[in-house]
């Protein structure tokens, strides 16, 4: 049985309408009527292939928020039909029309000059302002992975972020220059009294596969990467995607309440304001309870994977110095450069006074970023915690190379009380914090032993 509807990818910017025209054209050809324009897809309709003329007009009191059957929206289609065309559907400020091929409509825009300064008030600015606001955007967010902190390559999100995203800051920012260039062309032809340049067809594609493809793909990689972290940490993965999930799903329902059940613009405002309430009130309910599932998780006691090298305080102490144990919090990580690492706290009670130890593992796909996570934490120590724009609990890092020869590793710092060490050797880093005596001869066989 064939299809009688399909949906595909649609692709076009606003600013190749013309393009679409030839596209709408040549389905038609091969059978397939326009039914609707989504964000993404377009729904066609099976008839019998023959031609037809397509016409997509820009209407200047449209636009994304602005509902789809206003009374100006009504007549100027009824204007329309009287030309000769027939309306099929709208998407923003297009509105899309089409004629039998034995029927000659009269042009709906007969004034070159007028249509360019409709576009540029419509669809120039609504894609270009999107455009620059996304760019700003994308450059924001460089910040959040650039320079390179050795935090961000602990996770999924943050590795694959770390390489992909100035990628997509390219293309974003390349599309915005080649937006203004071919603005400020058209401007430039309307001066000379030449005719506004029509992009083709061939030419819109280009731009579809230059564009949309990279950035599906990137997209796509970013959301494996979610679903990686996820394994992990569940509960901020969660959190984190709930927020853009829930305000997709309200923005994409207020679009749609707009569009097919206001009458007026002016209903607009009602909608959005009930729209942020619901968010508002949702996101207050779902950080309470991610908040209590984040804090009972932290606090739980996990068993150690075998595969997991780890040295215990029980196996640091002799004798009755061993004590009993307290808390005990092992929590592991994963991502494509640090493939194995986890953060591991250990208390005990000696003799009345409760005892803690505290080790970072770190497991890196070569030495390049075992690097990366050395020299991070012992700048990180440096610092300190920011605390309202100041630095607080820095500490002073030393270097022992006396201590490096005899611990037979490449890199190794302590602080100056002696109480943390950060060692790498080849891909792995390691850094323990605690009342450890790093001197002592036993304590560095079995650290190394056991990790390196």
């Amino acid at each position: 049985m064939l299809k009688k509807t399909k949906r595909v990818f649609w692709g076009f910017f606003s600013l190749d309408y013309k393009a679409m025209e030839t596209y709408l054209e040549e389905m038609a050809e091969k059978g397939w009527m326009l039914e609707k324009v989504g964000v993404l897809t377009a729904k066609f309709r099976a008839i019998e292939p023959k031609k037809l003329k397509f016409c997509v007009d820009v209407f200047k009191k449209g636009g994304p928020f602005t509902p789809e059957n206003t009374i100006e929206a009504q007549e100027y289609r009824k204007q329309c039909e009287k030309l000769g065309w027939t309306f099929i559907t709208s998407q923003n400020y297009l509105q899309f029309f089409y004629a039998d091929s034995d029927v000659d409509p009269a042009p709906i825009q007969t004034d070159d000059a007028y249509e360019h300064r409709i576009v540029e008030s419509t669809l120039w600015r609504n894609e270009m302002v999107g455009m620059f606001l996304a760019s700003i955007v994308a450059v924001m967010g460089l910040t959040r992975f650039f320079p390179i902190s050795y935090k961000g390559l602990l996770s999924f999100t943050g590795a694959t972020g770390t390489i992909f995203f100035p990628m997509l800051c390219v293309f974003m920012l390349t599309y915005t220059i080649y937006g203004l260039i071919r603005v400020l062309k058209a401007r430039r032809n309307i001066k000379k009294g030449l005719p506004i340049e029509k992009p083709s067809l061939k030419s819109a594609r280009r731009r579809i596969i230059a564009f949309h493809v990279p950035v599906l793909i990137i997209g796509i990689i970013l959301i494996l990467s979610l679903l990686g972290d996820a394994l992990y940490k569940p509960q901020i993965v969660g959190l984190s995607i709930l927020g853009p999930v829930f305000g997709f799903i309200v923005g994409f329902s207020l679009r749609y309440f707009i569009k097919k059940k206001a009458a007026k613009e002016e209903d607009s405002i009602l909608y959005v304001t009930i729209a942020v309430i619901i968010v508002v009130v949702f996101l207050f309910i779902a950080n309470s309870l991610f908040e209590d599932m984040f804090v009972s998780n932290i606090y739980r006691q996990d068993s150690i994977p075998e595969d997991y090298p780890i040295v215990t305080m029980e196996e640091l102490l002799e004798g009755s110095e061993k004590g009993r144990l307290g808390i005990r919090d092992f929590n592991p990580g994963m991502s494509p450069v640090i493939p194995k690492h986890y953060d591991y706290r250990e208390t005990r009670n000696i003799i009345g006074n409760p005892e803690s130890m505290r080790i970072k593992y770190y497991k890196a796909i070569n030495r390049y970023f075992a690097d990366i996570i050395f020299n991070g934490i012992k700048e990180e120590l440096e610092k300190g915690i920011k605390v309202k724009g100041k630095y607080l609990f820095s500490k002073t890092i030393i270097k022992d190379d006396e201590m490096r020869v005899l611990w037979n590793v490449d890199n190794l710092v302590l602080t100056e009380d002696r109480d943390e060490i950060i060692v790498q050797k080849g891909d792995t880093v390691v850094h323990i914090s605690g009342d450890i005596d790093f001197d002592d001869r036993q304590t560095r066989e079995l650290i190394f032993s056991k990790f390196f």
